[in-house]
């Protein structure tokens, strides 16, 4: 028993050795080929030859943010723009949450993942956020949860602001489409590792407040619901929109409208 007691520190001391070695850092090598391989691919340090690149502050500029949109919407022409900006988001926050989370509360690592520190990989024809590059060396971390609380104040809160006022979206909408993503991927460290790991991150969705005293954008956003059957799942209490997309699957019983759930 204590051969495995001690694996987890030895593979902190792994990590932890090698981001401080010369040279560029490998961040799929933590994640190899495991229960996390989704996460590979995700984020970079260098920009890749293929994809467009941009800047995440300039994603807060209108002007941009529309044409990113415009090039998206060709995929779903004559749709609703509410429901292709939400969408999009979907891709961006899943992307900017589930790899991010991985890192920290499975592998220990920090991230640069302020608005500043990050440029988004997209599609070079249809801009669907695919990573992210990051300015910045990844580093140790002793405290994921607060890490995982600066994600939101440094880039989640001031591109949502953003994007709410220029996609025409009410907030609360696209602080459940982070929320989703990010209680999915806490839940399943929980399920593959152990729910000590992501206690602290769990309480950033728990809490009716965050750390700094303000009130909690996504607290009450996942809801359990119980089926007749006895059985709980997982619902959404603000609906993405997303059933309103041609070829775009609804949510099932996730979704909190009887008709985003077909």
């Amino acid at each position: 028993m204590a051969a495995k007691t001690d694996e987890p520190s030895k593979l902190q001391d792994l990590i932890a050795n090698r981001l401080v070695a010369p040279g560029p850092v490998d961040l799929d090598g933590f994640v190899g080929d495991g229960p996390f391989s989704y996460c590979r691919g995700k984020l970079l340090l260098t920009a890749p030859q293929t994809g467009r690149v941009i800047r995440c502050t300039d994603l807060c500029d209108a002007s941009v943010f529309d044409e990113v949109i415009a090039r998206y919407a060709g995929k779903f022409p004559g749709s609703d723009r509410r429901a292709i900006v939400s969408m999009w988001t979907l891709y961006y926050f899943s992307v900017l949450t589930v790899a991010p989370s991985v890192h920290m509360f499975v592998n220990g690592i920090g991230l640069p993942l302020a608005i500043d520190r990050l440029s988004l990989v997209c599609d070079e024809e249809t801009c669907e956020p695919e990573a992210f590059v990051m300015f910045g060396r990844p580093a140790t971390t002793a405290n994921p949860a607060d890490d995982l609380y600066q994600l939101m104040v440094s880039h989640i809160e001031p591109v949502i602001a953003a994007i709410a006022a220029n996609g025409a979206l009410a907030p609360k909408l696209l602080w459940n489409n982070v929320a989703a993503y990010l209680s999915w991927i806490l839940k399943e460290i929980a399920h593959r590792k152990q729910r000590l790991l992501v206690e602290g991150g769990l309480s950033l969705l728990d809490e009716p407040s965050w750390p700094d005293g303000r009130r909690n954008p996504m607290f009450g956003m996942i809801r359990t619901a119980r089926q007749q059957c006895g059985l709980e799942f997982a619902q959404r209490k603000v609906c993405c929109l997303r059933y309103n997309l041609p070829g775009v699957g609804g949510c099932g019983e996730a979704c909190p409208l009887p008709d985003g759930r077909h």
